[in-house]
């Protein structure tokens, strides 16, 4: 694990945009209304889709920096931790889905606990600042886990 986190920028480029990729998929798979729809509106789908990981990815790095903005040499680990946990739930959300065939807040929740998880143990084990700063990012993990049920 200690390698991922001494990526250069392309790679940790590669990793934002696996995130983006699942996400974007999950995204696809879930909604059931994609494969009635006309062939713009697939495109013009994709494309929401597309900017709404996208921003979802900006505003959780974006309230993560502002809490650690005292501290410096953070942001390639946490780039990979929120990539490594938004891909999980993505993942877990997408199988779930072609298994079930429908999503519900038990599924969102159950994902969402382990993807979330994954990302906080993950900021709280790998991040090199102080336990108060730690503390904030876990709370804003919680958060944003609640925030992902609805």
């Amino acid at each position: 694990m200690k390698k991922l986190y001494k990526l250069d920028k392309l790679s940790v480029f590669g990793v934002f945009l696996v995130s983006i990729f699942m996400t974007v998929i999950e995204m696809i798979i879930s909604d059931p209304n994609v494969s009635s729809m006309p062939q713009m509106g697939k495109w013009l789908k994709l494309l929401i889709y597309c900017v709404g990981a996208l921003v979802t990815f900006g505003i959780g790095y974006w309230l993560f920096t502002l809490l650690l903005r005292n501290n410096d040499n953070y942001k390639t680990t946490l780039i990979v931790n929120m990539a490594i946990g938004l891909t999980i739930v993505a993942l877990l959300i997408a199988v779930i889905y072609l298994i079930a065939g429908k999503t519900n807040i038990w599924v969102n929740g159950i994902a969402g606990f382990i993807g979330f998880g994954t990302l906080a143990g993950l900021n709280w084990k790998f991040l090199e600042v102080p336990q108060s700063d730690k503390i904030k990012v876990s709370v804003l993990t919680g958060i944003w886990f609640i925030l992902s049920l609805f």
